[in-house]
């Protein structure tokens, strides 16, 4: 993960350095700058792939609708190919707004490592000043040097000056955890302060609010990108998906409290910039990039077009013939298909009656007559004489 620790820490190290220091305000300039970077890398994209897809929405809805009513697994099947036919024909991939999601979960990992270990990611120092630190201090470095930073500056730098690469500008320069005047420190684990003495402690309740922040942010900032993003379903589909929502809505915002409890408060400050952000980010898009809305006419050219393209696949092959299909074998059932299922019965009818029908055929073969097999009448005619003459 060095290969993404690493420059993000560079990052976070120059904003703290122009922020005087004060670490929030490098998390917020850091989820600033990220949030840039991911509109502009994935979130254009998106768009335009939910763009294309609001174009698409009459045909497919037109191919639906074409064999709505019918559940049998071939007719299925079929709706999905012609389905997946379109999408690839207009260049459309349902999984296209899936990579940004992807990407936020190692950049999260990628920052809990920086958060947790500021004197390595931020800082600059190698293991083995950590360890020469860890030991003056009498600290344990297994759950991170965050802790660290508070009792050095306590300490002061000549504490720590024979220690392998620490120098007075390391030292001046180190990230300020504290927050609000030093009644919030950054460092502190929200689950740490949830003991009787530690709640008697006013600070520490600024740091029990992040987790509740968190979900705050986290539960209105799904609300409001959902309602800023396209959703290609119709009203039936979002009665039926509302509970599956509305489920969302809770399981996700009480997962980042459960994950903010655990890890300190300055990454849950993170998450709640960056839910913040994000709606501003889809807000811009969405006006800037509005989503298309089709009419009822676009959805009725679209059904002639694709109703229009079954007759053609369905009533003839390449050799000009009429052929049963049974993807179709209950199409006068449907308004949508009465009409060309019964056109088609009529061609086959036709077709088969046709086939039926002797042709005259000609040609010396053909009219050539054929010579008539008298053989038994002539063994019947000897043996009346033979009777006879007795």
């Amino acid at each position: 993960m060095d290969f993404i620790t690493v420059p993000i820490g560079w990052l976070l190290k120059f904003f703290s350095t122009i922020c005087g220091n004060s670490y929030i305000l490098a998390i917020l300039l850091f989820s600033i700058v990220m949030e840039i970077l991911m509109a502009l890398i994935f979130g254009i994209k998106q768009q335009k792939n939910s763009i294309k897809q609001a174009r698409l929405r009459p045909k497919e809805m037109a191919i639906r609708n074409k064999y709505k009513g019918r559940d049998d697994k071939p007719t299925q099947q079929k709706m999905t190919q012609e389905i997946q036919e379109l999408y690839q024909k207009e260049g459309y991939n349902p999984m296209g707004g899936c990579l940004p999601l992807l990407i936020q979960f190692p950049l999260l990992i990628a920052l809990y490592n920086i958060v947790i270990n500021p004197l390595k990611y931020i800082c600059g120092l190698t293991d083995n000043a950590i360890g020469q630190i860890a030991t003056i201090l009498g600290m344990d470095t297994s759950r991170g040097t965050m802790s660290f930073l508070g009792p050095i500056a306590d300490k002061g730098f000549d504490t720590f000056k024979n220690v392998e690469g620490f120098t007075v500008e390391i030292f001046e320069n180190m990230p300020n955890l504290k927050a609000f005047g030093g009644a919030f420190d950054l460092s502190v684990m929200p689950s740490s302060c949830m003991s009787l003495d530690a709640l008697k402690v006013p600070a520490n309740w600024f740091v029990i609010a992040v987790p509740v922040l968190t979900f705050i942010a986290y539960f209105f900032s799904m609300k409001l990108t959902r309602k800023f993003s396209y959703q290609p379903v119709d009203a039936a589909q979002q009665q039926q998906m509302g509970c599956s929502n509305k489920m969302m809505d809770i399981v996700m915002p009480l997962f980042s409290v459960f994950i903010s409890f655990g890890v300190p408060a300055a990454l849950g400050i993170y998450w709640i910039f960056k839910s913040i952000l994000g709606v501003i980010s889809k807000v811009i898009l969405f006006y800037a990039m509005p989503i298309p809305k089709f009419t009822e006419e676009d959805y009725k050219a679209a059904e002639k077009e694709v109703n229009a393209r079954m007759d053609k696949n369905n009533k003839v092959e390449k050799s000009g013939k009429a052929v049963r299909s049974l993807h179709h074998i209950d199409d006068e059932d449907f308004e949508d298909t009465r009409e060309a299922a019964l056109k088609h019965k009529e061609a086959l009818a036709a077709q088969e009656a046709a086939e039926k029908k002797p042709s005259k055929k000609s040609g010396l073969v053909s009219s050539a007559p054929l010579k008539k097999d008298d053989r038994n009448e002539k063994k019947d005619d000897n043996t009346d004489g033979e009777a006879s003459d007795k």
